[in-house]
């Protein structure tokens, strides 16, 4: 306990000791505070990757790996960052008062490569099979470690290359192709086929193919003959000799007419009527000829090679004519050749008949028989020529026929024709030629025929 004065003096001992009981701890406590104030710096490292290794070799200390973290003195300070298989980074830090957040990203080490072959213009690819160029080529910025690679070249065999990187020196690799390729002659008889190899046109027999070792399919066509197959298996530097014989596939000949269903015969021999096809004919000439009834008959020549197909077209051209026929009177039968037609029809115009065509008729003379059971003559008949494709017209035909019936009041019947009329006269033909006139006032009946009469 401390005492400072007495009395008077005792009071003001106590005040003096009071402000100082105030003042000190003020005093001794901001000591303290700026015994403990920390200045130093948060720093935080990191790098892309992670996990590199870093070193502070400004003070040679090792501090571990990123991501790091720490609390720094203000200074400079030089970092180091390593990590396998990338190259080395510095990094130079000032520390102030603020707060210091370094990213670092690390290059991978890398080199280049040169690939070369012998001979020269080899394919080269990676392993999932992506063409990178042709031999001479040069690879750039390769990661460290192995890498592996496919050459390939058209007649030679395939190689798969490898190679490792370890630092950053430029590396040559070279690779010796070995020669796969074989030799296939071909021949065909007949010559001139074409060789197909695996699919693919090669030229035409006799040649000389080279191809790669293993097996091959070849095949050689000729128009006319059945396709040549053949399998080979090939060996490097070996020869293949193929001698093919081609079997020579047979002709067909297609005929059509028009009109159809004509007869046809070929090299004069029958075969179905057309359209048809006669098959497996031989390669060579041949004569067609068909015929139809009331059509010309027609021919042709024609020659077939080896597995022609041939269509041939033939167009008959008919020799049938006709006649149009106009009779006087109408009611007449007749008669082409001995072959009734028909009867003829009363026409438009008075006494006259329908028009009677008559078709189908060949070319040339025919005889026309026109009779009625009460003509006078009971038949007549005519000579008509035919051209083909032509209709004729001859001019009308005239029969003498009695068509009236004529009775007298003194009772005489006459059958005839009337050949004229007036109001007061008839002037009838009872025959052909003879004529007699009647007073109308005599006539008590006067009346066309009835056909049964």
């Amino acid at each position: 306990m401390i005492t400072i004065g007495t009395g008077k003096n005792a009071l003001s001992g106590r005040l003096i000791a009071l402000i100082i009981a105030a003042v000190l701890p003020v005093f001794f406590a901001g000591c303290a505070k700026r015994k403990q104030k920390d200045n130093r710096v948060p720093v935080s490292l990191t790098t892309t990757p992670g996990k590199a290794n870093v070193t502070m070799i400004s003070h040679g200390k090792k501090l571990g790996t990123t991501p790091w973290n720490a609390k720094l003195p203000p200074g400079t300070y030089v970092f180091e960052f390593t990590k396998p298989g990338y190259q080395t980074t510095w990094r130079k830090i000032t520390c102030g008062i603020d707060r210091e957040d370094v990213e670092v990203r690390l290059k991978p080490i890398s080199a280049s490569v040169i690939i070369d072959s012998d001979p020269p213009g080899a394919t080269l690819a990676t392993k999932e099979g992506k063409t990178l160029g042709a031999t001479p080529i040069t690879l750039r910025d390769l990661p460290i470690g192995k890498h592996t690679y496919a050459l390939s070249k058209p007649g030679f065999s395939p190689r798969q290359i490898s190679f490792s990187i370890e630092d950053e020196r430029p590396i040559l690799v070279k690779i010796d192709l070995a020669s796969n390729i074989g030799t296939v002659i071909a021949r065909s008889t007949p010559p001139d086929a074409n060789i197909y190899v695996d699919g693919d046109p090669r030229g035409k027999a006799p040649s000389t193919i080279e191809l790669e070792q293993g097996s091959h399919i070849i095949t050689m066509k000729l128009k006319g003959y059945e396709p040549y197959k053949e399998k080979v298996i090939l060996s490097s530097g070996q020869t293949v000799r193929i001698n093919a014989q081609l079997r020579m596939l047979p002709a067909s000949l297609t005929v059509n007419t028009t009109p159809t269903n004509a007869s046809l015969f070929v090299n004069g021999k029958q075969y179905n009527d057309t359209p048809t096809t006669v098959k497996d004919l031989l390669p060579g000439e041949y004569n067609i000829k068909v015929s139809k009834p009331k059509y010309d008959t027609a021919t042709r020549t024609v020659t077939l090679d080896p597995g022609q197909k041939l269509t041939v077209n033939m167009t008959l051209d008919s020799n049938m004519g006709g006649i149009d026929l106009v009779i006087h009177p109408p009611g007449v039968t007749v008669y082409v050749d001995g072959k009734k037609i028909g009867v003829t029809q009363p026409g438009e115009a008075k006494g006259l008949s329908k028009v009677m065509e008559i078709r189908g008729l060949t070319s040339g003379i025919h005889t026309i028989m026109v009779a009625h059971k009460r003509a006078i003559p009971t038949q007549k008949t005519f000579k008509i020529r035919i051209k083909k494709g032509r209709i004729t017209r001859p001019k009308p035909l005239t029969i003498w026929i009695k068509d009236t019936y004529m009775k007298l009041k003194n009772g005489r019947e006459v059958r005839g024709r009337i050949a004229q009329q007036n109001s007061r006269e008839v002037l009838f033909e009872p025959q052909p030629g003879i004529r007699m006139g009647y007073d109308k006032k005599d006539i008590l009946i006067l009346r066309p025929l009835k056909p049964e009469e």
